[in-house]
């Protein structure tokens, strides 16, 4: 037993007993175990396969501890107390990994009890591929770590600061170890004091020394540096900083593990004091480390080891079509077997042993486990074993060519790369085929002869035919010179007229029509096919191949030559090769034409006719109904609407475009008085002209006011008109004529300036026009209503005297009574100004 001190008292208390009437201190027991043993995933297995306690004073001990100090991974690695055990109760810490087998009642238990418990604990992981495990039995709670024999604890105290943390550290020691805040060197290291800690909290480093230079203070490592800058730095050793960690945010100069921030069991750097109110970066507690170099040795832990056989290596083998593969799998263990699987998981093994040749056709992915006393349970490795297609091909062909190049002699060039399709069955695409005059070369892939090639230089070649992956097949291609040929003289043509939407002499063509006929040059029973190029050569050689021989566009206007070339879809032979097909394109007719001509109602009847034609044609014309109306060059109508007219060609019978003439009716409008609106005796007098309905006629029209040649306007509508006389004209837009109408704004001025100067020296009705008599009269009044003037309303004026004397510059009123010649009186009143 032992008592821990804390940062204010040390206390160092041992354990004594009476003997013999005198003191002797306690004696530590001894704890030893093997165990080191290969773990089958998924499996249970005892975590020792011996254990013993050795000591010479007590028979018992109040608790044992036994942790996953090395590999453990929290939710999938559980330690289990198994069989029956009456005298002993066992409790699980996920967070730590620990199992704690303490007395079903309270006080110590037998080392034979505990030493039964021990050989009964099972080690269980859930994982397919766990790691390596290290556990360690201890009679105390502080976490042991095999790899350093050191021991680790976790001492809770809110608030303590890093300094206070670092003398309580110092001042506590573990069954004689001397403490200090921890110091961490390795990744398993960080993992039990960290992450497998019960708490969070302080740990030995700290950089106020010198800032970004993170050094060990305490403990046997003390002056060893393990960080450089921030969190963006490097260290020469191990350090396990959270994210964006260390950050120095507000001098934080000493490594603290997070608490529930990032990365479990990571680190941060804090202040001195930390967050002094309850939040993350409030310290919890410290972190102690326990033992010293000079410690003297200390037995109360044992540990064993689980292990977990590895595939560590394996190679693939591939090759070219069916036949036996090499593949080859290593354990981590030499003593290991070696499973081989056909699937992933489960499945009976198909093989043992490190190296395995199976017969294949097909690429096949085998799976390899490294196993020992039978296991076969684990991630399985694959090993892919890679069987690549050869090319399906003739081995020997005969490849024919016509000997059509003018020289009868046998010899002839041939176009290599049309036997590509025929040595593989028409299955050429994504394969290199290469042609060597040598069957070395083609075995080797060397000397690869141009694909244009002449038999004069022997009439044997050797096709190299690979596939992307590498695999090839030799061919034999036999070359061989045709005798057959066509008639003398022979050829076929095909015609037709210009008739899609340009006359540019192209046109689509059908090949495929005289096929038959090209073929019925030679005996029956022969699986022959045509095909069509530009030129001799390039039927010969079989390249630039016309393939569009259902809609063809001669590449030439109105007329070309194609060559043809014949031969057997079954071996490639050549049976004739020539020019002997003809494209025809005749040309459209073509005339010139006036497209529209105006009718207007006083003319009887006008001519349509075409002009300037391109051949000799014959005309059909047609009305807007669709009505025949016509067949000559030219046609007579009386009535409008829309004319068409199609040429067709004499000698050929191509027909034009149809045209069309569209005959407008129109006439001169027919305006009189009851057609015009007018709004007089106004600061904007206006003239209105009203066509609806066509009263004015069928005609388009436009008008102006007092100028027959404009300019002329769409609105029937004048506004701004002086009083006085005006004269509208109407003109049709389709040159039928122009109607004049003349009509009157009636006015009277609002002043005049009777000096003799020639203007306003006079007042009078303006516009009064000629629909009032002589009757009508006009009275001026002066302000005081004497009558001053009486005038006629046609033709009189007033001078600005009375009885021949001149009246002065005032205002003067007017009555004026209007008589049209149905004798009906029309009365107007106002007043104007006299200003002299």
């Amino acid at each position: 037993m032992y008592i821990k001190t804390n940062h204010t008292v040390i206390c160092i208390v041992f354990l004594l007993f009476f003997k013999n009437f005198g003191f002797s201190q306690n004696v530590a027991p001894t704890l030893t175990a093997t165990g080191n043993q290969y773990y089958c995933p998924k499996s249970q297995i005892n975590i020792v396969t011996n254990f013993n306690v050795t000591d010479p004073d007590d028979t018992g001990i109040e608790a044992f501890y036994v942790q996953i100090s090395t590999g453990y991974k929290q939710g999938e690695d559980t330690l289990t107390l198994m069989g029956n055990h009456p005298t002993i109760t066992t409790t699980w810490s996920n967070g730590e990994g620990k199992l704690t087998l303490k007395g079903a009642m309270s006080g110590n238990v037998s080392y034979t009890d505990f030493i039964a418990a021990i050989k009964d604990i099972v080690f269980q992981s859930t994982s397919d591929s766990p790691i390596d495990k290290s556990f360690s039995i201890t009679v105390g709670d502080a976490n042991y770590l095999p790899l350093t024999g050191h021991y680790y604890e976790y001492v809770p105290d809110l608030g303590i600061t890093w300094s206070d943390a670092k003398v309580a550290a110092e001042t506590m020691t573990y069954y004689g170890l001397h403490g200090y805040l921890a110091t961490i060197l390795y990744p398993e290291e960080a993992q039990l004091a960290g992450e497998q800690a019960a708490g969070a909290g302080w740990i030995g480093g700290s950089d106020a020394e010198t800032e970004g230079v993170w050094k060990w203070v305490t403990g046997p490592e003390a002056g060893t540096i393990f960080w450089n800058g921030l969190s963006n730095g490097s260290t020469p050793n191990y350090a396990n900083w959270n994210t964006g960690e260390p950050n120095n945010l507000g001098n934080e100069d000493y490594a603290h593990v997070t608490y529930n921030v990032g990365r479990k069991g990571s680190w941060n750097d804090l202040s001195n004091t930390g967050d002094l109110n309850p939040s993350d970066y409030q310290p919890k507690g410290y972190i102690v480390e326990y033992g010293y170099p000079t410690d003297p040795p200390l037995n109360i832990s044992a540990s064993t080891h689980i292990s977990v056989l590895k595939i560590i290596d394996t190679q693939s083998d591939t090759r070219c079509g069916s036949g036996i593969v090499t593949l080859q799998a290593t354990a981590s263990e030499v003593t290991a077997n070696v499973l081989w699987f056909e699937s992933s998981t489960g499945g009976a093994s198909v093989f043992t042993g490190n190296v395995f040749t199976p017969f294949l056709n097909a690429s096949t992915t085998y799976y390899v486990l490294a196993s020992t006393n039978g296991c076969t349970e684990g991630e399985r490795t694959p090993v892919v074993a890679t069987v690549y297609d050869v090319p399906v091909y003739q081995s020997s062909i005969v490849f024919k060519n016509c000997d059509e190049d003018g020289t009868p002699d046998g010899y002839t060039d041939f176009n290599l790369e049309e036997a590509n399709d025929i040595i593989t069955y028409n299955n050429s695409t994504g394969l290199t085929i290469t042609y060597h005059k040598l069957l070395d070369d083609a075995n080797t892939g060397d000397n690869v002869i141009d694909p244009i090639y002449n038999n004069s230089e022997g009439n044997t070649v050797y096709a190299r035919v690979e596939t992307a992956d590498g695999c090839y097949v030799i061919s034999t291609v036999n070359l061989q010179v045709s005798t057959t040929s066509f008639p003398s003289n022979y050829f076929e043509e095909l015609d037709l007229c210009d008739d899609d939407d340009s006359i540019d002499g192209f046109h689509s063509f059908d090949l495929t029509q005289v096929s038959d006929l090209f073929k019925d040059q030679f005996p029956l029973g022969q699986n022959l096919s045509v095909h069509y190029f530009r030129n001799l050569n390039d039927a010969e050689l079989e390249q630039n191949e016309i393939l569009n021989q259902t809609a063809y566009v001669n590449e030439e206007p109105f007329s070309q030559r194609l060559f043809v070339r014949v031969e057997s879809d079954d071996n490639g032979d050549c049976y004739g090769i020539g020019p002997y097909l003809l494209l025809t394109v005749y040309p459209r007719p073509e005339f010139e034409i006036d497209q529209t001509e105006i009718y207007c109602f006083e003319e009887k009847s006008i001519t349509l006719f075409t002009y300037n034609p391109s051949g000799d044609f014959s005309y059909e014309w047609k009305d807007e109904h669709g009505q025949i109306v016509g067949h000559s060059s030219s046609i007579s109508v009386s009535i409008g609407g829309t004319y068409t007219v199609i040429a067709t060609s004499k000698d050929f019978g191509c027909e034009s475009f149809p045209v069309s003439f569209n005959v407008v009716e129109s006439v001169i409008a027919n305006i009189d008085i009851d057609d015009i609106s007018i709004v007089e005796l106004t600061d904007n007098n206006s003239i209105t002209i009203n066509n609806s309905n066509n009263n004015l006629g069928i005609g388009d029209y436009e008008f102006s006011l007092d100028e027959i040649n404009g300019p002329y306007q769409d609105e029937p509508y004048f506004d701004r008109v002086g009083a006085g006389s005006h004269i509208i004209y109407v003109k049709d837009k389709n040159g039928c004529g122009i109607s004049p109408l003349e009509v009157f704004i009636l006015g009277f001025p609002k002043f005049f300036t009777p000096n003799n100067d020639g203007q306003n020296d006079t007042w009078q009705i303006i516009g009064l026009g000629t629909d009032f008599t002589n009757a009508s009269k006009v009275n001026v009044f002066n302000r005081y209503g004497k009558l001053i003037k009486q005038l006629n309303a046609k033709n009189g004026s007033w001078d600005g005297t009375f009885n021949g004397q001149l009246l002065a510059g005032s205002d003067y009123w007017f009555v004026a009574e209007l008589v049209d010649f149905s004798g009906n009186i029309r009365t107007y009143r106002g007043h104007f100004s006299l200003v002299r």
